[in-house]
């Protein structure tokens, strides 16, 4: 015994050591910016994703396009420093929910809006929200957009790029696509809601023309928040569902067939997971949950074909759902094979609510989960309140885990991994002593500019969204402690989506947005046993990693390093994609500070020359016939060259 002590011992400092802040960076302005996703790129940098309400204050170079949420991205670079940001919205609400890089080397953004035409809107909406989707090109330049709806309300969660060179968008609706005199309507939704909010995806191709699309769901509220193209070309769809199985009646008071095989567990939601093939029919699908409210946010397919679900319970061990839950709600991880049956499962407890948000798999086949956790507040005790990264084994193990946080509220909304072989953790931070600052009732002036009465506008959304965000939290902490039926009303207050919520703007997901934060890293100690509860007592505790805050509500990124990953070697110059169709980015492996791009055919012609002071580096192939060029890149810090192959134009 003495001997296995020691050896533990022994091992602390180098599981301590394991995860260092690398750095941490803040970007907003005056008023409040929420995160909702992040990226890596090719380039070893990232780009953030979310919505804003600031005005140009802070590091945000500008202002509200229309008074209310807009689009907002940042492009960085692997320190997190600025290389460009951009701003794209109407004259309502605009919320970011989802962005992908793309095979051209740009980027597509995919949210909610209600804004009608104008301002940055090309065309009217539906009704009520609408997906949409804007592309961009690898310099952030809007390429085109489109507008895709009913009538109702249509909530987009995420969208993905597919082999094909196409994008499927998915989120859930409530819209039909006929009224009460059985019409047709003006709009894109084909498909009668199946009762209440319905997975809805659309397969579009690489314009954002709809080839085709499918509606989901059951009697209730039927809520898709992740999903991926899987390698037989078909796709994973997973959420969570608290509609029984059999016939839903549409909102038209026309009867449907239900897609729902299976009822629910418990007076909650359960996990709801279906396999698509390439044309969106239904191969299967897998309803797990037990007594009370589970929630899935993530789905992955995993190296051996099989898939890996993640989400918070706060049921027991009942149903089919094995692992017991510590105190409140938890992380609830599933592995399920090819066909969707289970392999195992686990639960992993930090606070009084855990919220799991994303699954990264690495290149051992082991996982790492981020989320975010929220303790109750117990008098000479801080608890555990923050971002939350938790390393696990193939089989679910927990290998180490780490918390980062700021005194206030810190929403973990996206871990990735990065190319040095680190991790980057993205949300939204609203630190105490900020929230606490009551805000000037004097002029409000940018450059020089009275902007008062925009502000109260931008004022009255944060608080509207903020308010449906913290009755979508009482709800879902309600859960566990037994207070809330299951029936569908119930699930839309839970849901933030009362009529009169503008959290139907795109917070429809029940308790993803708790806490208030603290945090601090684990001792190491806490790894072993599979199914081992996680709490405070071990390890994790309080921390202020968090140096800068511009507003009520920031984009939070913290960099973390693995130590017990190796990390990649920077090739000096690289080009992706590459064969390339119309172009290609170059990705200059080493820092400039002024240089030239040419670009040559074989036989030494050149045929394009000009300045560069970015490491990414966009280059047009469209107008050259198809066949291999040179790329030379010169600088003042060290010169390189590479060949790219110009593909067939499909």
């Amino acid at each position: 015994m003495k001997t296995t002590a020691l050896f533990v011992l022994l091992l602390l400092p180098v599981f301590a050591a394991a995860q260092d802040i690398q750095w941490e960076q803040s970007y907003g302005g005056r008023q409040a910016d929420y995160l909702f996703d992040v990226q890596p790129t090719a380039d070893y940098g990232f780009i953030l994703a979310g919505s804003s309400l600031s005005t140009a204050s802070g590091n945000k170079a500008d202002g509200p396009i229309g008074g209310d949420l807009d689009y907002w991205v940042w492009k960085m670079d692997e320190r997190g420093r600025e290389e460009w940001q951009k701003s794209f919205g109407g004259s309502g609400s605009d919320l970011l929910q989802s962005l992908k890089c793309t095979p051209d080397g740009g980027f597509i953004l995919a949210g909610t809006s209600n804004s009608q035409k104008g301002k940055g809107k090309a065309k009217e909406g539906f009704g009520g929200n609408d997906y949409w989707v804007i592309k961009l090109n690898a310099k952030g330049e809007e390429e085109w957009q489109k507008t895709y709806g009913g009538v109702g309300q249509d909530d987009l969660i995420t969208v993905i790029a597919t082999r094909d060179g196409g994008y499927l968008i998915g989120g859930n609706s409530a819209s039909s696509r006929i009224n009460d005199g059985a019409q047709p309507l003006p709009c894109s939704k084909k498909e009668d809601s199946r009762g209440n909010m319905d997975y809805w995806i659309i397969k579009v191709d690489s314009k954002g023309e709809e080839q085709w699309q499918h509606t989901y769901g059951g009697k209730y509220a039927d809520m898709l928040k992740s999903m991926e193209q899987t390698t037989d070309g078909g796709y994973i769809l997973g959420g969570y569902s608290n509609s029984p199985a059999g016939i839903g009646q549409a909102l038209s008071k026309h009867v449907t067939s239900s897609e729902k095989e299976a009822g629910n567990f418990g007076k909650g939601n359960d996990y709801w997971v279906l396999k698509l093939d390439k044309d969106g029919g239904i191969t299967w699908q897998r309803t797990l949950g037990g007594d009370m409210d589970d929630q899935l946010f993530a789905v992955h397919q995993t190296y051996d074909k099989g898939y890996i679900l993640g989400g918070n319970s706060n049921s027991s061990a009942t149903g089919n759902k094995s692992k017991t839950n510590g105190d409140g709600t938890d992380f609830w991880v599933v592995k399920l094979n090819e066909q969707g049956n289970i392999l195992w499962q686990q639960t992993y407890d930090f606070g009084k609510a855990d919220i799991l948000t994303s699954i990264v798999e690495n290149e051992d086949h082991s996982f790492v989960i981020g989320g975010f956790a929220q303790s109750e507040k117990v008098k000479d005790s801080e608890g555990i309140n923050d971002y939350i990264l938790l390393k696990v084994s193939e089989k679910g193990d927990v290998l180490w885990d780490k918390s980062v946080g700021s005194d206030g509220e810190d929403i973990l909304r996206k871990a990735i991994m990065t190319r040095d072989g680190g991790y980057l953790l993205a949300g939204t931070s609203n630190p105490e002593q900020v929230r606490k600052s009551a805000r000037p009732k004097d002029k409000k002036l940018v450059n020089g500019v009275d902007t008062s009465g925009q502000l109260a506008g931008a004022e009255k959304a944060q608080k509207a969204m903020d308010d449906a965000v913290n009755e979508g939290t009482d709800k879902i902490n309600d859960y566990y402690k037994d207070k809330v039926d299951a029936g569908a009303n119930a699930m839309k207050e839970a849901l933030g989506q009362k009529e009169d919520s503008r959290a139907k703007v795109g917070f429809g997901q029940a308790g993803n947005v708790l806490g208030t934060g603290h945090g601090t890293q684990s001792n190491g100690h806490n790894g072993g046993a599979a199914g081992q509860q996680r709490g405070p007592k071990q390890g994790l505790g309080a921390s202020r990693e968090k140096k800068t805050n511009y507003g009520g509500k920031d984009f939070w990124v913290v960099k973390l390093k693995d130590k017990n990953k190796g990390e990649e070697e920077k090739a000096k110059i690289e080009a992706f994609p590459n064969p390339a169709v119309s172009f290609t980015n170059v990705v200059i492996g080493f820092d400039f500070d002024r240089g030239t791009a040419e670009v040559y055919d074989l036989s030494g012609r050149q045929l394009q020359s000009f300045k560069i002071d970015s490491r990414t580096v966009p280059v047009n192939l469209s107008s050259y016939p198809e066949g291999i060029y040179i790329v030379k890149i010169s600088t003042n810090k060290g010169d390189a060259s590479m060949k790219i192959i110009k593909g067939i134009t499909k």
